[in-house]
């Protein structure tokens, strides 16, 4: 929450540094700098200019994380032609958009195809074993882990990390005053005991963070850290902040991104269209039901609110982390070592199906889809062999990690739905037609946004360093 030091200070009433406005909350750690919205805009194509197909046609993007990897043979990539053994138990079925089929188990989605694409041909091998951390953090930076295990299991996040895409976005896309730039809601991306794996903003400070809200939104959400002390005015609030200005410029990055935290408070406080945005009662109980009452439909629900709001990138990650065992519930993990079958009939894709047919008409209802990109995508597949033991402990009908070849939906933001890019082999193991590397991806969204991939920044060594690692935007797309 926010604390407001009201203790007489050194020069009549003035506070000093030490005395002045603290914010104690974990949660504005991840608000754009204020100061950088003109220059950030400048930067990355603010005027809108189409330089290539594509680029600046989306002005928010919501990204569905599917962590704990969905399994893209049992979703929309079926291959009803392949042995028992691969093409598992659900049957393919036509959708709105002629020759894109999906499986049973997404019959709403089937009805919005004419609204998404498919990407089908993303493969990539991660460093080590094919674990979730390396994979995660590949397909959340859009850079090669430096820092895991030779396993490629996960470490807790450094500030030497590589940034995330919402990091990069809210530096070189910021929001407008007064909403916010990057947002993680449902839960944290987590791999076992490691939280925030490829989520924070790393070398390019924690002012860039994402404003986190991980309460459970099926529930009336508290917002404690985004409001004044009953004794606190915002004309009292907004006056410390001058004086702190007029005390000097920081010294150390730290203090830079401390100070930025000032600025941005002030920002939302003073603009209450992003506190109304979490007030998930104020929408119709017809339209909650249609998104479903579960954490991730109503994080989805938040994150079109946020949209509306002005919030530039909102990341909704599924609630159960990726390396997490597999359990009956709305909210248990895609990670179907064993059981994915009945784990994805009963309980996985009616939740996702539910929401993201509800996300996309929703969006298109309120002519909002064609300006915000919507991205799901889980940080790779699942085996196309079902059973086949493994070091990764798969146990019957169950299906293995699988970074190889895997699908990823994306709609709006200028993207032409209806269609589908790339294709997997006859078995769903390779791509076979158009590969794409998920650093393809992470260029796709940056380009979507504006924002010119030949930006660099610097790292701690003063050495430059791109925003993708590699690769370029998927243009056949727009």
């Amino acid at each position: 929450m926010l604390a407001i030091d009201t203790r007489p200070g050194r020069l009549c009433d003035s506070p000093s540094r030490r005395e002045l406005l603290t914010v104690g909350s974990v949660a504005l750690a991840g608000l754009s700098l204020p100061q950088l919205l003109q220059a950030g805009a400048t930067r990355t194509g603010g005027s809108r200019l189409p330089l290539a197909q594509g680029f600046g046609r989306a002005t928010s993007l919501i990204f569905l994380y599917l962590q704990g990897a969905p399994s893209h043979i049992d979703l929309w990539d079926p291959k009803p032609d392949a042995p028992a053994e691969i093409r598992g138990e659900f049957k393919p079925i036509r959708t709105a958009a002629p020759g894109l089929n999906l499986t049973e188990v997404l019959p709403l989605l089937a009805r919005q195809a004419k609204r998404f694409a498919l990407i089908r041909s993303i493969g990539v091998k991660p460093r080590g074993l094919a674990n979730h951390g390396a994979a995660i953090y590949m397909l959340l930076t859009g850079h090669d882990p430096t820092n895991f295990s030779p396993t490629g299991l996960a470490v807790p996040p450094s500030l030497e990390d590589l940034p995330s895409v919402g990091a990069v976005v809210s530096r070189y896309r910021p929001a407008r005053r007064g909403s916010l730039s990057y947002v993680a809601v449902c839960g944290p991306v987590r791999e076992g005991a490691v939280a925030s794996v490829g989520q924070g903003s790393g070398l390019l400070g924690g002012a860039h963070d994402p404003f986190a809200m991980y309460d459970d939104p099926t529930l009336p959400l508290r917002l404690e850290g985004l409001r004044l002390p009953a004794d606190t005015t915002l004309g009292r609030l907004r006056a410390r902040i001058d004086l702190r200005a007029g005390l000097g410029r920081p010294a150390s990055s730290r203090r830079s991104d401390f100070d930025g935290y000032y600025g941005q408070a002030l920002s939302l406080l003073s603009a209450p269209r992003t506190l109304r945005a979490f007030k998930l009662e104020d929408e119709a109980p017809v339209l909650r039901d249609r998104y479903g009452r579960t954490r991730f439909g109503q994080s989805c629900l938040l994150a079109r609110r946020l949209v509306e709001s002005g919030a530039r990138f909102v990341q909704v990650n599924w609630p159960a982390g990726s390396d997490t065992e597999p359990a009956p519930g709305p909210d248990g993990s895609w990670d179907t070592h064993r059981n994915n079958f009945p784990m994805l009939r009963t309980w996985r894709a009616p939740v996702f199906d539910q929401t993201v047919s509800a996300l996309l008409e929703d969006l298109h209802a309120r002519g909002l889809l064609e300006t915000t990109l919507v991205v799901a995508v889980g940080e790779f597949g699942r085996s196309p062999k079902i059973g086949a033991p493994t070091t990764n402990n798969v146990g019957p009908g169950g299906r293995d990690h699988w970074p190889s070849c895997y699908t990823c939906l994306i709609a709006g933001g200028g993207v032409k739905g209806g269609q589908v890019y790339g294709a997997s082999d006859r078995h769903g193991a390779y791509p076979q037609k158009q590969p794409v590397h998920p650093y393809d991806l992470v260029a796709t969204l940056h380009h979507a946004l504006g924002i010119d991939l030949q930006t660099e920044y610097r790292d701690t060594l003063d050495r430059p360093r791109r925003l993708v690692e590699h690769g370029e935007p998927i243009v056949g797309l727009f």
